[in-house]
């Protein structure tokens, strides 16, 4: 019993010695989009497509933060998507105070179609710029963000870049979990290597998804993301697929977008990645893997809590639990979140934990999940998917 701990107690520390690796280059490795004016003509022209079903209650501070840029190389698409709420009039007076918005109502969801995925299409057959840019209805961009981010692309060749905003939330349980969700980000998506053309990392952000709109078309467009529940890292993966070239930024001093504020409603919001679990894979598996990561992501203190009581190596404990702590904590401020949950290290380990096999234990058990009003078999999800845990690079089965 004793030699099965330390061989746990072992494999964690050597655990945390690659997260910490890997989240490092991360920090040093992704550029950080910050809004200028530009100096030259405005142009290309850049169409901002922004999809929302009853947005009412965020949709109008956040567009009027978009239009607060001078630019005029940027149009606005603002696509109503059956909104029960006044979302869609308050798309038609925005239209009135800007001519560079254009507004298109969708009153219905074609066959096969995720929301979403329709409204921007909706919007991109109705833009007319060089660029697109797929963004979220609730996100407030600072001036001059989005022509930085045009530059940015153009000067490092890239097809496709995905700017990561800040997050704020009143809820104290969603801002817990996020510090161990940022790391999983980074060590799932691999983010340190998504630029790379040889490597197979790819990420897309809802809240900022730019893309040259000839090569978006070129690599399939929307018709092959129609069923796809995580669209925005779709982009970047059939961009990276048909050749293109990919990137990410680090963008909390110019993006912002007000999360879930009631912890219930963030667990349900995450829940639709049911759709991405592997079909045949037991729940229960599932479940005791969110277990084991949770207690490796736990090791640090673990070895302080006995190393306190070994006479001599105490330090030891304390530097790692040191380390692990600030390391969290930079990537906290980095993303732009409150530093303050981040050092809270060890309950936010265990509440996400605790979330993660909430989800991977109940969520889509009677092979459906609901999303934005609708009803989704999980089955044709999977079968319409971009992303998959059971196909390769290429995006085909194996």
């Amino acid at each position: 019993m004793l030699s099965a701990f330390a061989i746990l107690l072992a494999i964690g520390l050597l655990y945390w010695i690659v997260q910490s690796v890997l989240l490092v280059r991360t920090l040093f490795v992704l550029p950080v989009l910050r809004p200028h004016p530009s100096d030259g003509p405005v142009s290309p022209l850049v169409s901002v497509v922004v999809p929302a079903r009853d947005e009412q209650g965020t949709l109008e501070a956040a567009v009027r933060s978009r239009l607060r840029d001078p630019d005029a190389g940027l149009e606005f698409v603002l696509v109503d998507d059956r909104s029960d709420d006044a979302t869609g009039m308050i798309m038609d007076h925005l239209g009135g105070t800007d001519p560079r918005i254009h507004v298109e109502h969708v009153e219905d969801l074609p066959e096969g179609w995720l929301g979403k995925v329709n409204a921007m299409r909706v919007g991109a057959e109705h833009a007319n710029g060089s660029w697109l840019l797929l963004s979220d209805a609730d996100v407030h961009v600072a001036p001059g963000t989005v022509r930085a981010a045009v530059e940015l692309a153009e000067q490092h060749g890239a097809d496709h870049l995905a700017g990561i905003p800040s997050i704020r939330s009143r809820s104290v349980g969603m801002n817990l979990c996020l510090a161990p969700l940022q790391r999983a980000l980074i060590l799932l998506t691999r983010l340190w290597s998504v630029e790379d053309p040889d490597s197979s990392a790819a990420m897309g952000v809802g809240a900022f998804n730019l893309v040259r709109r000839e090569v978006f078309e070129e690599a399939g467009g929307f018709e092959s993301l129609r069923l796809e529940v995580l669209d925005d890292v779709g982009v970047g993966v059939m961009i990276k697929q048909h050749g293109g070239r990919t990137m990410t930024a680090f963008a909390a001093d110019c993006l912002r977008i007000a999360w879930y504020d009631r912890f219930g409603d963030f667990i349900r919001g995450i829940e639709r990645g049911a759709a991405k679990l592997p079909p045949r894979c037991p729940r229960w598996l599932l479940a005791l893997v969110v277990l084991l990561l949770a207690v490796l992501d736990l090791t640090p203190f673990v070895a302080l809590a006995i190393a306190w009581f070994i006479p001599g190596f105490a330090w030891i404990g304390i530097l790692l639990s040191v380390w692990v702590t600030g390391l969290s904590v930079a990537v906290a401020v980095r993303f732009g979140t409150n530093p303050l949950f981040a050092i809270l290290v060890p309950l936010n380990t265990v509440l996400a934990g605790l979330v993660g096999m909430r989800i991977m234990l109940r969520s889509a058990r009677d092979g459906r999940i609901a999303w934005r009003g609708n009803e989704y078999e999980v089955d044709a999800l999977q079968a319409g998917q971009r992303i998959s845990f059971e196909r390769n690079e290429t995006g085909e089965s194996p």
